[in-house]
């Protein structure tokens, strides 16, 4: 129980010191990470242990400190919050940062510049093996196309931008195509996007989006979740917007 005590007010401060010290500037991402993911595994830990003790003590019919229960909920609070945030999933993640609709043609940043805030990442999408591991990783994501005009979608992806809570950047209609930033919940980590819409032939409109992190060689599938919400939720809207047209 002595060793409750201690290692769950110490692993819950090195969670809270490792997300603040990341989002204020005074701890390198990498040592933040580190020492999160240490902080959760020790918080894990202490909750597993603690519910074995728990458990011991009600069958033993002995009494189980009361006081340990708020800090074994505390520890909980954090695998589960990390959870929430990145996804069951993110461990398995593939090794890369950049995702894009459309890996053959995939947006370019014009207006965001490399020197805007801190970032280890190249702006210029890397291609090659990238693209590759995207396409088997990620087969789902690829060019949405809509049948309403350019303009009316343009309107309507700056609006679900909006409502997801970017950042508008800066907005470009004469070229059908704006750029955003947001940042991840848990860290803080701030992820560049670039969508752009291209008129087609038939009439509908090709949407394409790319969305990549300033930092680390895996987003933990951060991006590629973006993506997704992205165009489902712009699709829901257009499709709206259908029905109100008929």
């Amino acid at each position: 129980m002595k060793l409750i005590n201690w290692l769950a007010p110490s692993a819950l401060l090195a969670a809270v010191i490792a997300t603040l010290g990341y989002r204020f500037g005074f701890l390198h991402f990498r040592l933040s990470l580190l020492v999160f993911f240490i902080a959760m595994l020790v918080c894990t830990l202490v909750f597993l242990v603690g519910v074995y003790k728990l458990a011991v003590c009600i069958y033993k019919k002995h009494r189980f400190p009361v006081e340990l229960i708020p800090l074994l909920l505390a520890c909980a609070f954090i695998p589960v919050l990390t959870i929430k945030n990145v996804g069951a999933g993110a461990l398995n993640a593939v090794m890369i940062h950049d995702i894009t609709t459309n890996i053959d043609n995939p947006p370019v940043f014009v207006f965001i510049q490399p020197d805007d805030g801190y970032r280890i990442n190249s702006l210029i999408y890397p291609g090659g093996e990238v693209s590759v591991i995207q396409r088997r990783a990620y087969p789902d994501i690829e060019t949405f196309v809509s049948p309403l005009p350019s303009l009316r979608v343009y309107q309507k992806a700056v609006f679900v931008a909006s409502l997801l809570g970017w950042e508008i950047v800066a907005k470009d209609l004469a070229g059908l195509r704006f750029e955003a930033v947001t940042k991840t919940p848990l860290f803080g980590f701030v992820d560049d996007i670039a969508v752009r819409l291209t008129p087609r032939a038939d009439g509908t409109t090709a949407v394409d989006m790319r969305s990549m992190s300033r930092v680390g060689l895996s987003d933990l599938g951060a991006n590629a979740k973006r993506i997704r919400r992205f165009i489902g939720e712009l699709e829901a809207v257009l499709e709206q917007e259908l029905i109100n047209l008929q």
